[in-house]
């Protein structure tokens, strides 16, 4: 049932004044019978999605993670360079680190 033209501006004359007196409850009855964020997160369907979400997410972090492993320690990791020495002579690193060639015969050269 409708209301008459003079009910209606009656209402909308208290509706105005609750507004002014007391924002809080106007808003809050404004917003009276609207789903709220936890009445949507309920819902199968997006949970389903959160859910689909997190999993792709989660692998491409993981991936992500995987694929940078090897730049882990900033590309200081260096293979051991090897010189070929004549055959009979023997190479030793000195504690300095530099390499030492030494004959057979025990002579040493730096």
């Amino acid at each position: 049932m409708a209301l008459s033209m003079d009910e209606q501006r009656m209402l909308d004359e208290m509706e105005r004044k609750l507004a002014d007196d007391d924002p809080m409850l106007a808003s809050r009855l404004r917003s009276f019978g609207h789903p709220g964020l936890t009445a949507v997160l309920r819902s199968p369907r997006v949970r389903i999605v959160a859910a689909g979400a997190a999993l792709v997410v989660i692998a491409v972090v993981s991936v992500v993670v995987y694929a940078l492993a090897p730049f882990r320690d900033g590309g200081v990791r260096q293979a051991p360079t090897r010189t070929a020495a004549p055959h009979g002579v023997t190479t030793q690193m000195t504690p300095a680190g530099q390499r030492s060639t030494a004959d057979m015969s025990g002579k040493r050269a730096h």
